[in-house]
């Protein structure tokens, strides 16, 4: 499996108990929707497949329980690594609802069509998040709101926004 073919689900924050358990810091807000029974880490500079035992949610937190990591000393050694996933393992959302990483990548353009950029990331800002969109070698941030960004479609690679006026020109002197 190729890193490119993954979706970053989180990092191992640290060890939990005796058994092997790990924490998780996840990338995505909310529920996981991860359903799948594999998961990735990097080791030696090689992807390397982990079976999944367990994924267990208690007092907002993520624990992991992988086969084979069954100690304390198993689980530090995991700390701080990115967790990848493949983007088959989550459960569809449904409606008009989605991952942040499914729009990640994709092209932004105004409703009049002119092109904008790509979705380089998405922050939560305390409020309404914010889609980071490379614009050449500059970021441009847009409220991730339906007032400005007005058609989202993860299936198509695009982001249709309505940017009140001056928004796209914030970033320049």
């Amino acid at each position: 499996m190729k890193r490119a073919d993954l979706v970053a689900l989180g990092r191992v924050a640290r060890s939990q108990g005796r058994d092997g358990r790990i924490k998780l810091r996840l990338n995505e807000k909310g529920p996981t929707g991860f359903v799948g029974r594999t998961v990735y880490m990097e080791r030696d500079h090689d992807l390397r497949p982990y079976e999944v035992e367990s994924l267990t949610l208690d007092r907002n937190a993520y624990f992991l329980k992988l086969k084979g990591v069954d100690t304390l000393e198993a689980a530090d050694a995991l700390a701080g690594r990115e967790i990848y996933a493949a983007e088959s393992d989550f459960r569809g959302l449904g409606g008009d609802r989605f991952y942040d990483f499914q729009i990640i990548g994709c092209r932004v353009r105004t409703q009049g069509g002119a092109e904008v950029g790509t979705v380089a990331a998405v922050l939560a800002a305390g409020g309404p998040a914010l889609l980071v969109v490379r614009r050449g070698d500059e970021d441009v941030y847009v409220p991730f709101i339906e007032a400005i960004c007005v058609k989202v479609d993860p299936e198509a690679r695009e982001v249709v926004i309505d940017p009140p006026d001056g928004l796209l020109d914030l970033n320049e002197i």
